[in-house]
């Protein structure tokens, strides 16, 4: 797939790269069970279906914020629907489709059997928290 022409200026995304931006996202808000499927040319509505678990209700509004912000700010991409709170929140941006699932709501309903052929994509890991390397205060005596 081609990467889109946007008339406000925003850079051009292909939808693998909106997708793992998504994911990359929602790691960085501690989404976790990320699951990226390519389903360019499997389903007729999105290329990529990116399905993310959160621990509680609060923290799916977090992470689907920032996955919107960081595409409308980095990429210039909006969202053309978004639905729900809470336990599920879906974001469409056309030819990505992100799920985020409280863990039950998404064992429940289990999206990701919908599509066990279709090849899944590598989420690049996030990136480990880097410490400040601390020293140990030395006391200097007076002479």
């Amino acid at each position: 797939m081609q990467a889109r022409i946007f008339p406000e200026g925003g850079s051009a995304i292909e939808a693998k790269q909106k997708a793992l931006a998504a994911a990359v996202a929602a790691q960085d808000k501690k989404g976790h069970g990320i699951t990226v499927i390519d389903l360019e040319g499997e389903c007729s509505y999105t290329d990529f279906l990116v399905v993310i678990s959160a621990n509680s209700e609060r923290q799916t509004t977090a992470i689907a914020e920032a996955i919107t912000e960081k595409l409308r700010e980095s990429h210039g991409e909006r969202p053309l629907y978004r639905e729900g709170q809470g336990g599920w929140v879906l974001i469409d941006f056309g030819d990505v489709v992100v799920h985020v699932f409280v863990e039950d709501t998404r064992a429940y309903y289990d999206i990701d059997r919908l599509w066990p052929n279709s090849p899944r994509v590598a989420v690049p890991a996030s990136e480990p928290m880097v410490e400040e390397e601390v020293r140990p205060v030395i006391a200097m005596r007076r002479r």
